[in-house]
């Protein structure tokens, strides 16, 4: 110790000496908790499957020359609610710093054959996912303790007759697999790739996916789909994400805009979120648009979508911006044991028909609203601009901007030209490239989108809750004139969503 001391190669040692295995692995009846291992030599206890899946594991992960074992079911004092809470929010990272993650097929037996890890129950379960997700190396097994296809290489993960498998049972492309990160990105394909997985509580459901998404919320077991809830509205506040709303199904009970069940994402949200119109086809259509509008409102209309903040929560109240539409009166089609078919008119957007399970024959006209959250695909998936104005507490009010300086006057133009007919032009500070990203945006709204159904909720003033639709409500602007030029500025809006 009078020597110079290496601390690199002492943390080298340490590190090396103190890596660890992980273990993934659906559970099963009887499976050995915390309190009997801290007690008793894994070993020594009694013969069960689950004790020999136990043994097996940690005798595999020694014969690599690992000295520690990690397996959630006996690793976590479930009793202490602190450690189980630390546990659920630190878990992905657990899995993520491990040398080796082992996962046990359970039903898959030797000879394995292609899609057995598809068809596994393995690749069914809401927790394994995460495991799977953050884990660098990963090495599958049998029920009998054989790799699985006999794949004798160092990482599963890396062999493309896995990700083949991943990407056939998920849907999502193999690229879009493997650029997975933690975050608040991506948001749809992790959700899709959730969708189809189970737990046996209602909460882990949406537990299970803190980790991919660094979300630290707060365990609280027996809030049921509440936890889903908290989830969804931390994820479309921090991210802006509007594909959150996109499903069809029934409504949670934290806020009517979030769905009861995490299957309602297993299908990309393309239908309800207008399509992507390029090249030619985009070129003809902003130049009939430029000839027959008057540029003013139609860049009053962009600044206004511009303006526009990200969706926010206080509590479970939403603040949603959004184009509202006001929906006329409700006449029903049909009526059968799977529920309601209704078809209304609004003044911009046409006949629309609306399929529920909810009676709307009572609502009264023009209370109700028709609205389009999608703004980000709107503005090209431009980055929401924050602004710093104060929105009146009025929630149907329309949307204000102080950063926007030139509105006020364009606004004055505006009345000028409905008074005396005027082809007045904006100021000469909107150059030519602002004219035709507004008028992109109109190009946009022509294209169909999903909308939501929002009618005034009984229980508070001055908000709104979302009627759950069995099937898309699918609309669009089918032509726009000056007129509905006019109703798209005025439809711009922040609502109040329970």
């Amino acid at each position: 110790m009078t020597t110079h001391i290496d601390h690199n190669h002492i943390q080298r040692k340490v590190a090396q000496y103190y890596r660890y295995a992980t273990f993934s692995h659906t559970w099963e009846d009887n499976e050995p908790l915390f309190e009997q291992v801290v007690r008793i030599v894994v070993y020594d206890l009694e013969e069960s499957l689950t004790h020999d899946k136990l043994r097996m594991f940690c005798k595999i992960v020694r014969d690599s020359g690992l000295h520690w074992a990690w397996s959630d079911t006996c690793c976590i004092n479930k009793a202490n609610h602190i450690v189980l809470q630390e546990a659920l929010v630190k878990m992905f990272k657990w899995y993520e710093g491990s040398a080796v993650t082992i996962v046990f097929l359970r039903g898959v037996h030797s000879p394995s054959q292609r899609g057995d890890l598809m068809r596994s129950i393995w690749n069914t379960r809401g927790w394994t996912l995460q495991e799977y997700h953050a884990s660098k190396v990963v090495l599958f097994y049998t029920e009998d303790w054989k790799l699985y296809l006999d794949l004798d290489i160092p990482n599963h993960k890396r062999s493309d007759q896995i990700i083949t498998e991943m990407v056939e049972a998920t849907g999502i492309s193999a690229r879009d697999f493997a650029d997975l990160r933690p975050g608040s990105h991506d948001i749809r394909n992790k959700l899709c790739l959730a969708s189809g997985r189970k737990t046996t509580l209602i909460e882990d459901a949406a537990y299970s996916l803190l980790g991919c998404f660094s979300v630290p919320l707060p365990i609280v077991y027996g809030e049921g789909d509440h936890a889903l809830g908290r989830l969804l509205a931390q994820l479309l506040t921090s991210s802006g994400d509007a594909s959150v709303l996109a499903w069809t199904g029934q409504s949670g009970t934290f806020n009517t805009c979030l769905p009861a069940n995490i299957a309602v994402f297993k299908d990309v949200p393309t239908s309800h979120i207008p399509g992507v119109i390029e090249g030619a086809e985009m070129e003809g259509t902003t130049a009939r648009l430029r000839a027959s509008l008057h540029l003013t409102m139609v860049m009053m209309l962009y600044d206004r979508l511009s303006a526009l903040r990200t969706p926010t929560f206080a509590d479970q109240r939403m603040r949603l911006p959004c184009l509202a539409f006001e929906l006329g009166p409700v006449e029903l089609v049909t009526q059968s044991e799977s529920g309601y078919v209704f078809r209304a008119r609004t003044e911009t957007l046409g006949t629309v028909e609306i399929r529920t399970t909810e009676d709307l024959s009572g609502l009264k006209p023009m209370t109700s609203r028709l609205v389009n959250p999608w703004i980000h695909s709107l503005l090209d998936q431009q980055p929401v601009r924050r602004v710093t104005e104060t929105i009146p507490e009025n929630t149907d009010s329309h949307v204000t901007s102080t950063v926007l300086q030139t509105q006020a006057a364009w606004r004055v133009v505006s009345h000028l030209r409905q008074l005396f007919g005027t082809s007045l032009q904006p100021p000469s500070s909107v150059t030519q490239a602002d004219t035709q990203l507004a008028l992109r945006v109109l190009a946009r709204l022509r294209q169909p989108f999903g909308a939501l159904l929002l009618t005034p909720d009984s229980d508070h003033v001055a908000a709104y809750r979302r009627v759950a639709a069995d099937s898309l409500i699918i609309v669009r602007v089918e032509e726009i004139t000056p007129t509905i030029l006019n109703k798209l500025v005025d439809s711009v809006r922040i609502l109040d969503v329970r």
